[in-house]
């Protein structure tokens, strides 16, 4: 029982990371690297809970956007990736994935976001050491969710091409499958 809270929990900080983040600045240029590599430690407080994870972060700018979170030993439990047009959500423990267009996460959670919008969040504080905090009330209930990430590690152009994770290897559920709403 343990285990499956453990496992909707790093599904709704995936859902939040990549659905109800708000970044004011908007990248104005074409950013100066072909690809970021981000590690780090991030802490998803509901409420007075808090809840802390390694996360990876792997960016090639305006193509793809892959969020691995580690909150237990190093054992990857949810993949993110985000693309211009949708948002892939692969649940690593029972083989699940869900696929959700931005469309359909702007009608559950504001503010409305898009792929520039993630893309912003993950590259405004690039810089190791340095940490980013937003906040935001859910349209889960009457919950905040505070959200906070530490940037270990950056690394610029050290990655290869983008590779997607094979779907055929998952079954497709809906998102409330995934993560109970």
């Amino acid at each position: 029982m343990q285990v499956k809270k453990i496992n909707i929990l790093v599904v709704l900080f995936s859902i939040i990371v990549l659905s109800a983040c708000s970044v004011k600045k908007q990248i104005a240029e074409q950013p100066s690297y072909q690809s970021l590599s981000l590690r780090g430690q991030a802490t998803l407080g509901i409420d007075d809970q808090q809840y802390v994870m390694n996360c990876a972060v792997r960016l090639w700018p305006n193509e793809l956007i892959i969020i691995s979170l580690q909150p237990m030993l190093g054992i990857e439990l949810v993949r993110a990736e985000a693309t211009p047009d949708s948002i892939f959500v692969y649940e690593k423990m029972n083989r699940r994935y869900t696929a959700i267009t931005y469309e359909s996460i702007n009608h559950m959670v504001k503010p409305d976001i898009s792929y520039t919008t993630l893309q912003n969040f993950v590259t405004q504080s690039t810089v190791a050491g340095t940490t980013t905090t937003n906040k935001w009330i859910m349209a889960l209930g009457d919950h905040q969710i505070t959200l906070s990430y530490n940037i270990l590690n950056s690394e610029k152009n050290t990655l290869s091409q983008p590779t997607r994770t094979n779907s055929n290897k998952y079954k497709s559920v809906s998102l409330r499958e995934i993560l109970p709403l």
